[in-house]
């Protein structure tokens, strides 16, 4: 059986690697283990080096993506799962859903503005033109969240099937994590550098950070591209503008080993990303046992923590997001139960039961 999987978010070119990209590899992987012959079709990944520098930028093996073809095969295809969730990636029997990408985008990334929203509401209108097609062909919409399904069923009526995204916790959880006395007085925030992420929020949690003279430094990592060279270059106007660079630090493309390195020594995680759909960063702070804050309007909040406070703690604005940093830099015991408590929450989000999950909603298709 030939399943083909499909990606071809512009997004991913304009902005650089995100969750998207990670959930199409591990489709395929998925599928590969369950005995498909596999392809895939995707916008950024053209060549095997790239599909291999991708992989390890996930923390994934060779081995799992050696045998993955790439392209559009030749011979007839048996089933194609399209995992950008919208019309560029064509006519598919499974899609699985980010994001409303049929909505206007203030609704889910209300941290856009001018030529980013103007560029992304013109996506959505061709989003919301087409996919009223889709649904005739597509035989099971898979949505990432309850917050993705909701949207969904609210525009289109259509009740999707909650499949969370995987999360690579093979390198993170393998190890007792650190205590709260041996981590690094660090605020940690894992975020491409793109405008709909609200990175801006960081230079005002520095200038609080400053002004109350706490002993936390604040280091925001993770992909970029150069497209949003002047996304890059404002906030780093705005660092230098209040005096932050011995707090505020960039950490640019940095590799998966330097990733999860800052996961477990870091002392909290913060998630600045509003209306949030699911966050595979945040499950990966969870399994290093570095307690997250978290926007309470996002499906992090509804889907990985249950809405538990022991596991995660909410925040609606900053001023509630730094109280939360002070009470829990204070508090070792607080630290320690929603440390232990967010470790084994992230247990239940592991890829392989992405892996089994989604080969099983194929297989009846098939």
């Amino acid at each position: 059986m030939l399943a083909l999987v499909r990606h071809h978010m512009i997004g991913s070119l304009l902005m650089g690697p995100g969750g998207s990209e990670y959930v199409s590899l591990e489709t395929a992987i998925a599928l590969k283990k369950a005995g498909f012959e596999v392809y895939l079709d995707s916008l950024g990944v053209r060549t095997f080096d790239k599909l291999v520098s991708l992989s390890e930028f996930y923390g994934l093996s060779y081995e799992e993506i050696s045998d993955i073809g790439l392209g559009y095969p030749d011979e007839k295809v048996d089933i194609v799962i399209n995992t950008s969730g919208d019309v560029l990636s064509g006519r598919s029997q499974v899609v699985y859903l980010h994001y409303p990408s049929f909505l206007e985008v203030n609704t889910y990334y209300p941290a856009v503005k001018g030529f980013a929203r103007a560029l992304g509401n013109l996506y959505s209108l061709l989003n919301s033109l087409f996919f009223p097609l889709y649904i005739k062909y597509t035989r099971v919409f898979i949505a990432n969240s309850s917050l993705t399904a909701w949207f969904f069923n609210k525009v289109y009526g259509v009740e999707p099937v909650i499949v969370y995204p995987p999360v690579n916790l093979d390198d993170i959880i393998g190890e007792e994590p650190l205590g709260f006395k041996d981590r690094d007085p660090r605020i940690l925030i894992i975020s491409r550098f793109s405008p709909e992420k609200n990175l801006e929020k960081a230079v005002s949690i520095g200038k609080i950070v400053k002004e109350r003279k706490l002993n936390m430094e604040i280091v925001i990592a993770g992909s970029f591209s150069e497209m949003n060279g002047w996304y890059l270059k404002k906030i780093i106007n705005e660092i230098e503008e209040n005096n932050l660079g011995d707090i505020v630090t960039l950490r640019l493309n940095i590799s998966r080993k330097e990733l999860v390195k800052l996961y477990k020594t870091s002392l909290l995680y913060v998630h600045l990303t509003p209306m949030e759909h699911f966050g595979i960063s945040i499950v990966e702070s969870m399994a290093a046992g570095t307690p997250t804050i978290i926007p309470r309007n996002s499906g992090a909040w509804i889907d990985i923590v249950g809405g538990n406070p022991e596991i995660s703690l909410p925040y609606s604005d900053l001023n509630e997001l730094i109280e939360h940093v002070v009470r829990i830099t204070k508090d070792e015991e607080l630290w320690r139960k929603i440390s232990f408590n967010a470790r084994l929450k992230s247990l239940s989000f592991s890829r392989y039961r992405y892996h089994e999950e989604i080969s099983n909603i194929v297989r009846k298709l098939v």
